[in-house]
């Protein structure tokens, strides 16, 4: 057999992939997740687990010592335990959220104030530490009531409010589960007839948050101002509906969404002050600390969401990682940052937003390579129709054997190929998804992703500093400081007023989980995470995306 026989056979009969315990185990505790959902919500019977005990079974007979042996049942010892995590930890929780207490009814009601939702001529308030009545009781309500009543309500404040209650997700006796309730701890919700505030507790975050809003709100125009809260805080309330959608419609509303774009730019811009400033010089436990410190408060002050979380414990273990000359894996990473969400809070794992948010990781991690080879290789074609024109110098250095640095043409290229590449990745990683829950994918999104993300990148440190900048100094100073932003983002949202980027996007399919099977199992054979031989992969990879056209082309035709 020759040695290239000897190679494609030792890579098949090999492992398949490199086994990482952080990712592998994040999966496994999701499983967890979506079996008890299934047994509580869809009748699906707990007997279904002993069908996953031959399946356990089934990687002992591919080891070929005791030592494999040995790491395979351990492997899968960490995997099940992982399973059933997931599984009582949702069980829990659903029963916590699920214990609603009986005082509900016309009354009256006290909290605190922790958010402010404005719906133009109502707001909604959610209150935490909730007193219905007399009796304490646990999680969250949200009050609606006439946007007049909450004019002088701000964070913080401790109202009592008078009007109708009822269970938040109860309607006709009948449980109706919902994401967003459980990720917030949502119990209660009201409908206000009056409001007062009686008194005032201090809460870091929500203190600079509150300062931060209403700085944007005095120092810039309406519009102006509702796009810069949802860009910093992902505060999108106060946005007229009607360019929200458009810019939904245009492929760009997740920079709205505070995740990976957003704490990514402000944690590039602290390593940028660790590193070009007088702070170089300080110990580099120190260097963790503030970059920890400056991450940790943004996070709070937006909320603590499942995206904010995620992309702070990316970036921290890569930081750490690199202090510590440790080489760190962003599936490792990715999957260490799953698991931290999904302990605190298993239902984050049905949230449009969790989804979306590994969904687009996990394309950057899966894709990117494969995408960037293709456009190498186009590269490389159009080069050998149009060769560069050398100088005399430089054919007789390369016919040395050296290279030549690259041309300002090649390093365009390179930055354009890579961005391009990650955007892809991240686009068909999330369509699935975006087609099941808005109903469309927008035609625009590939064009405007590559104009918006690089600048949001760019601005969004900037805009925080002025804004920061703008809270801390007198009250007068908020337009002079924020004048600049303010005509930036009127430039911008010109784009939008005046261009419908609804006349160029897909609609209208109808997807099936077993086409999305079929399309993230191509995705999937099309990596480079498989040590299988190429010929197999893309067979496989053919296979699984013909089972997908096939499944559309029954479900749409």
């Amino acid at each position: 057999m020759s040695i290239k026989g000897r190679e494609e056979k030792e890579v098949f009969v090999g492992k398949l992939f490199n086994f990482r315990p952080l990712f592998f185990s994040a999966v496994f505790l999701c499983f967890g997740v979506l079996f008890y959902y299934k047994y509580r919500f869809c009748g699906i019977s707990a007997l279904w687990l002993l069908v996953l005990l031959p399946l356990a079974v089934v990687p002992f007979c591919f080891c070929r010592s005791k030592q494999e042996l040995k790491k395979m049942a351990l492997a899968i010892g960490v995997l099940g335990v992982a399973f059933f995590v997931g599984f009582f930890g949702f069980l829990l929780q659903t029963e916590k959220y699920t214990d609603v207490r009986s005082a509900t009814g016309e009354g009256y009601v006290v909290g605190h104030v922790v958010e402010k939702r404005d719906y133009g001529t109502s707001t909604g308030l959610v209150l935490t530490d909730v007193i219905i009545g007399e009796e304490r009781v646990n999680g969250k309500l949200v009050a609606y009531l006439d946007a007049s009543y909450a004019e002088n309500i701000g964070l913080s404040d401790e109202v009592i409010l008078q009007g109708e209650t009822e269970p938040y997700a109860w309607k006709h006796g009948e449980f109706v589960f919902s994401a967003n309730a459980f990720g917030d701890d949502l119990r209660y919700r009201m409908s206000a007839k009056s409001a007062t505030v009686v008194g005032h507790s201090f809460d870091l975050f929500l203190f600079i948050r509150a300062r931060a809003l209403n700085t944007i709100e005095r120092g810039m125009d309406a519009t102006p101002a509702a796009v810069t809260k949802a860009v910093l805080f992902g505060d999108t309330y106060g946005i007229e509906a009607d360019l929200y959608d458009n810019i939904r419609m245009g492929g760009i509303a997740h920079i709205f969404a505070v995740s990976g774009l957003h704490v990514g730019a402000l944690f590039g811009f602290c390593l940028l002050l660790m590193r070009k400033t007088p702070l170089k010089g300080i110990s580099k436990p120190l260097h963790f600390l503030i970059v920890a410190s400056a991450l940790f408060i943004y996070a709070g002050v937006c909320g603590f969401s499942a995206s904010v979380v995620r992309a702070t414990v990316i970036c921290l273990i890569s930081y750490l990682g690199t202090l510590l000359w440790v080489k760190t894996d962003f599936l490792q990473s990715l999957g260490g940052a799953a698991i931290i969400i999904l302990l605190f809070t298993p239902s984050a794992l049905f949230e449009v937003g969790f989804q979306l948010s590994f969904a687009a990781c996990l394309g950057l991690a899966l894709l990117t390579k494969p995408i960037g080879q293709v456009c190498d290789h186009g590269y490389k074609l159009y080069r050998k129709a149009v060769p560069l024109k050398r100088t005399e110098e430089q054919l007789a250095i390369l016919s040395t054997g050296d290279t030549l640095p690259p041309t300002i043409g090649e390093r365009v290229y390179r930055a354009g190929a890579s961005f391009f590449s990650a955007t892809m990745a991240a686009q068909i990683a999330t369509a699935p998804l975006l087609l099941h829950y808005f109903g469309y994918l927008s035609g625009w999104a590939t064009l405007l992703n590559c104009l918006f993300v690089p600048l949001i990148s760019a601005l969004f440190s900037a805009l925080l500093v002025f804004v920061v900048l703008a809270s801390i100094l007198p009250a007068v100073c908020a337009s002079a400081m924020l004048f600049l932003s303010n005509a930036v983002w009127s430039a911008l949202l010109l784009l939008f007023q005046a261009v419908d980027f609804s006349s160029f996007a897909l609609s209208g399919l109808t997807l099936s989980a077993g086409a999305c099977v079929c399309y993230y199992a191509a995705c999937v054979f099309l990596t480079d995470k498989w040590n299988l031989d190429k010929k197999l992969k893309y067979t496989l990879a053919a296979v699984t995306i013909l089972g997908f056209v096939a499944t559309m082309v029954a479900l749409n035709v």
